[in-house]
């Protein structure tokens, strides 16, 4: 007899809603405030797909549950099924061990995992990328941070700028 694969649907609305409150929380935690950070950190899914486990919707596969519970620091791809069936939920304390360790030796790696395609834009971005005594995902987080940042940085005062007027801007800023 064939295991049927783990889906949200299945679950009763207050567990689903469980799991949605506790992803929420843990990605907060870790300091993914945006999902589309967090979505893009889990291998590309998709903001809706989060947005429906996190609302404890039905709808949200296996694919998706295990890619967040691999996300996570503290979770494992068998967490969500966990906090689903009502078993414990993960505690903060327990997440902060992604946090960087900034007694460890850095050193340069290749920029591929199995699960994630990254394209470092800049050389800032590739010494992010070698410092090998924080996780995958703390590495990105801080990459996307600094990318939001330097976009808001980029388009500040543009407020009353025609649309025309800012793709000009943005040309220049490029070529120049």
């Amino acid at each position: 007899m064939a295991t049927r694969k783990l889906r949200t649907r299945d679950y009763p609305p207050a567990a689903r809603a469980r799991l949605g409150d506790a992803v929420a929380k843990a990605r907060e935690a870790a300091g993914w405030t945006y999902r589309t950070d967090f979505a893009r950190a889990c291998g590309g899914i998709s903001v809706r797909s989060l947005e429906l486990l996190e609302g404890g919707e039905p709808g949200v596969g296996q694919s998706i549950l295990f890619a967040v519970g691999r996300t996570l620091p503290g979770w494992t791809e068998d967490t969500p099924k966990t906090i689903l069936e009502g078993g414990p939920i993960p505690t903060i304390s327990e997440q902060a061990d992604d946090q960087p360790n900034t007694s460890a030796k850095r050193e340069s790696v290749a920029v591929t995992t199995p699960d994630i395609q990254f394209f470092p834009r800049d050389e800032v971005e590739f010494e992010i990328w070698g410092f090998t005594d924080v996780s995958v995902n703390y590495r990105l987080r801080k990459i996307f941070e600094r990318r939001e940042r330097l976009e808001r940085e980029e388009t500040a005062g543009d407020e009353d700028a025609t649309p025309d007027e800012l793709r000009a801007g943005k040309q220049m800023r490029q070529s120049g």
